[in-house]
This record gives C-alpha cells, structure tokens and sequence, in this order.
C-alpha cells in the first residue's frame, strides 16, 4: 500500500500548523514532516508543539542534518515525541544549509545507526528513522544499517529517476527499504501559474536541496543550471522536481511516481498560497483515488 504525507516548512505561524495537522489527523495520511532547515523555525519545536493534539498522524522532522545534534540529542526528542503523540519519525541526511558543517555518508549512517540504539535503549520503541539523499552511495551504504526504514528523497518527482533509486534500492537485497518521493509542489488552477511560483521556488532552494546531485544529471541539467532563469531549464527543473497545477494534474503525476514504484509520496513545499487549502485538496480529492485503487 502507497503511504501519503505533507511536509511543510518552518516558516508558519503556530496556528497554520496546528490546522493543518488536525485536518490530516486520521484521514488517511501517515505523517506531517518538518523540513528542518537553518533560516526558519525548529523542526523538532515545532513536531513537539502539535504532537499532543493527535490521535493518529505521525510527526516529526525530516530530514535533520547529521551534524546539527548529537545522536543523543536526537534520540532524546524522539523519544520524548513518541510518548507525547501517536508516532514519532525522523530523518536525518547530510545536511541542507550547513554549508562546510554538511557530514559524510559515514556520519549519516554512524548517526542513524547510534540514534536507533539509544532510542531503544531509553524508551523500548523500535524508531521510524530514514535516510535524506538522492545518491547512490548513501543509499547503498544506508540499506546496510537494518534501522534505516526509507530513503526520503526531495525534490524527487522524475518517474525515471524512481525508477533508477528502486533498482539501486533492490540491488542492495533489503525488499523492506521503503522510498519516499517528497517533490515541491504546488496546487492551482493555473498550471502556468503553479510552474512559475515553483520556479522560483526551486532556484532558491536547490542548490542546497539537491546540490551536485545524479538526480540533476538525469533531469538533463547542471548543477550551474539550478538557478538560471532561462525558459527552458526553468521548464526541465520545473517538470523534473515538482508536482504543480490543478489537484487533478498533481494526482496524475503523483501516479506516474508510483507507477514508477514509489512506496510513499510526500507532498513538499510551498503546496498551495493557503497551506491548510492545500492539504484540504490533498485529503479530499488526492488520497480518495489512491484508496479506491487498494
């Protein structure tokens, strides 16, 4: 069964987050993620703030970079996450925004693995803990710690490049690591609209989302192109990062990813001008087609 999620940024007002968790609280979502990226508020603050008014919706911060908390840290809050609400998640990757501070692949898996013992140790919960990234490496070298449960990919909204993650995923012999596609998107009417708001969008965030990435290569793009505004790149990028226009055309693209063997799509950033009407469209007209089809 395909799972559904939202991740949202940490740059709402307390109340928007609270609607919108409320509104995805035991109506067929799995979980509300925070990005956890420097400029904006605390992913874990802000998971810790919406937590207790839940019955069924997971939270928590995906992805939080390797070197930002200690693996105690880390384990503490999810800890503490888990006994206040209805399921903790977390993801940790290499790290957005970090600049020189962004860790190895051995970091990330040493993390993963150390966060997951202690959590075991203190609260006697096996974590929900997955890997950001969109390259090989760290997927093969994250499918050899058994604690990772997902590979969590943003911006990943190219059925081809599914594809490519699914068979890296599979040639490592572990058939329970799950892949979350967790591309921008943007919900409107206008579809021309939708691409350009996308559009600026993704040059402000993927140079550091993405970074140097295969992922980019297989858009047929460059790095140096991540923030150019030639028409035809911004059209590449647009087509290959996000889901964007009307709640029927971001259906469609979301099957084509799971058509391509997504197991779990996770609607990203900006998702509509009013977050809340987003996830409403998304809970209402979204997830119903996919529950028909199970």
């Amino acid at each position: 069964m395909v799972l559904f999620s939202v991740a949202v940024e940490g740059d709402k007002q307390l109340q928007t987050y609270m609607q919108a968790a409320r509104a995805m609280d035991g109506s067929g979502f799995y979980s509300l993620q925070f990005y956890e990226h420097i400029p904006y508020k605390p992913a874990w603050g802000l998971a810790f703030a919406v937590a207790p008014e839940l019955r069924h919706l997971r939270v928590g911060p995906v992805t939080v970079p390797a070197r930002l908390y200690s693996p105690l840290v880390n384990a503490r809050f999810m800890a503490l996450l888990q006994s206040i609400g209805p399921g903790a998640v977390l993801g940790i990757s290499r790290g957005a925004y970090m600049g020189a501070e962004r860790a190895g692949i051995g970091e990330v898996v040493e993390a993963v693995g150390s966060v997951a013992d202690l959590v075991r140790q203190m609260a006697f919960f096996e974590p929900e803990i997955y890997v950001g990234t969109s390259g090989a490496k760290l997927v093969k070298a994250a499918a050899a710690v058994k604690a990772v449960k997902a590979i969590v990919v943003d911006n990943l909204a190219n059925p081809a490049y599914v594809r490519t993650l699914k068979n890296i995923i599979e040639q490592t012999g572990r058939k329970d690591l799950k892949l979350i596609a967790r591309p921008f998107t943007y919900i409107a009417e206008n579809s021309d609209e939708a691409a350009a708001k996308l559009a600026g969008q993704l040059r402000k965030y993927l140079p550091d989302l993405v970074g140097p990435s295969p992922m980019v290569e297989a858009a047929g793009l460059r790095y140096e192109d991540l923030g150019s505004t030639d028409p035809d790149v911004v059209c590449r990028a647009v087509n290959a990062f996000a889901l964007y226009g009307s709640v029927d055309d971001v259906l469609n693209q979301a099957a084509r990813l799971v058509e391509a063997g997504a197991d779990h799509i996770c609607f990203g950033h900006p998702l509509s001008d009013d977050f809340v009407e987003g996830v409403l469209a998304v809970r209402d007209r979204v997830l119903p087609y996919f529950a028909g089809l199970g």
